[in-house]
């Protein structure tokens, strides 16, 4: 299933597809899983903002595309550069009706049934069951001594999962749920689809494939059950969840199965990246003590303004995803290079948000940048943009502010050693060892 979603990809041949370096695609995928942001400088500065990376699991080469003019394109034209196949490599954890997955013209009617949840007074609903969240949380985050922050991050936004997405209230419910959520969902397992195709056959209980496979079943039977048990529920008009509010509007039978694979997208795409925005920003605010004073002194102030800056400032500088995916839909070009039809094509927005002429000082965290006019169009991507743009984006945003603001009426996130560098894991750009993090109570030395 997976190899023939690359099957139409092309051969590599250097005469159509924008420049690339000689360096075997061994050594290649290497650098980028180690360094990813300095791999897409290091092409960058040689090739300009269009350049192929020969890396796994492509067969002929990523096409990159790193500056605004380019992220636009690549993220907007969507006849010349489609979503859904490019996703191949993840549909076999979220399913052919994920929303991630789904091609036109059907993703667009498919975004609308799915929007609805993510936007307004049902939205503004969730705010104290968050906070609810993370107030339960934080006596496991401030414990004393250095600690990574990500996994803490991990274990709460899964609850929030629990809570707001699936609705779940029962006690032992959400301990399955849990268990299986973290075990699928982690990063281990997710890794798993993009190892070579041999490693990801079912060859027993002790393989990757096999593991993957038992842990996705397991999963979508709980997912399955979840969504059957509630369409029994007499008071289902009366929550506010995201799966009760989908359930109207995904018909009972075919429906359900679209439904499925929509909560696991939602589990996937959902968890780990804001886990990682969260890690990236608690992170950066313990390395920039200055900026972290003046964090605190404004919110003490009842103002949210420098804590939004903060977040998009965290978002640009340390981005929790390395790229957005599509394919070429034709033959076609690229800021001035060759592109052909069926290669997958990247908004590689990590070093668009690096670039000096869109962001002085690049790689410096200056959330001020943030607090006057808006950035040039597609200069800012974390999330990625066009049609495709995450629908989750607002719940993230939720969640980060009130774990910051919540963190920060209590403790000041101080350096646990040296800012940690980014490495890639799936798809995720993940602190190298967990965001470690030393907090210091208010109020004591």
């Amino acid at each position: 299933m997976l190899d023939n979603a690359f099957g139409q990809e092309p051969r590599w041949d250097p005469r159509v597809f924008p420049p690339a370096s000689r360096a075997p695609r061994a050594v290649q995928t290497a650098h980028m899983l180690r360094d990813p942001r300095g791999f897409g400088l290091s092409l960058r500065r040689r090739f300009g903002p269009v350049f192929s990376a020969r890396v796994h699991p492509y067969r002929a080469a990523l096409v990159c595309a790193t500056d605004a003019a380019t992220n636009r394109a690549v993220l907007t034209d969507h006849e010349r550069f489609v979503g859904g196949r490019a996703t191949a490599l993840l549909r076999p954890a979220l399913g052919e009706g994920s929303l991630i997955c789904t091609p036109p013209p059907r993703h667009l009617p498919h975004r609308r049934l799915l929007l609805p949840p993510f936007q307004g007074k049902q939205l503004a609903g969730w705010e104290d069951r968050v906070r609810e969240v993370v107030r339960a949380a934080l006596p496991g985050l401030l414990t004393g001594g250095d600690r990574p922050t990500r996994p803490w991050a991990q274990r709460l936004t899964l609850e929030v999962v629990l809570r707001v997405v699936f609705g779940l209230r029962d006690p032992a419910r959400v301990a399955v749920f849990r268990d299986a959520l973290t075990a699928f969902a982690g990063t281990g397992n997710v890794s798993t689809l993009f190892l070579p195709a041999p490693l990801r056959r079912d060859l027993g209980r002790l393989s990757p494939g096999g593991r993957f496979g038992r842990l996705r079943l397991h999963v979508r039977e709980l997912i399955r059950e979840e969504i059957a048990a509630r369409r029994e529920v007499a008071d289902r008009e009366s929550r506010d969840d995201v799966l009760s509010t989908l359930l109207d509007r995904y018909d009972a039978g075919p429906g359900d199965q679209r439904l499925l694979d929509e909560l696991t997208g939602l589990v996937l795409a959902g968890y780990e990246t804001t886990a990682t925005t969260i890690a990236w920003t608690l992170h950066l605010l313990a390395h920039h003590g200055h900026t972290r004073d003046d964090l605190v002194a404004d919110l003490d102030a009842g103002s949210d303004r420098l804590l939004k800056a903060v977040i998009k400032e965290s978002g640009r500088l340390r981005p929790a995803v390395y790229n957005a995916m599509r394919t070429a839909a034709e033959d076609t070009s690229l800021g001035g290079h060759p592109v052909p039809r069926h290669a997958f094509v990247a908004a590689l927005f990590p070093i668009t948000h690096l670039d000096p002429e869109l962001w002085p000082q690049p790689h410096a965290f200056r959330p001020e940048r943030h607090l006057g006019a808006d950035p040039l169009p597609y200069a800012l991507t974390p999330f990625g943009g066009g049609l495709r743009r995450c629908i989750g984006v607002p719940l993230a945003q939720l969640e980060a502010e009130i774990v910051v603001t919540e963190v920060l009426a209590r403790a000041l996130p101080e350096p646990a050693g040296p800012p940690e560098p980014a490495r890639l894991a799936a798809v995720t750009l993940v602190p190298a060892r967990g965001g470690r993090v030393r907090f210091r109570r208010r109020g004591t030395l």
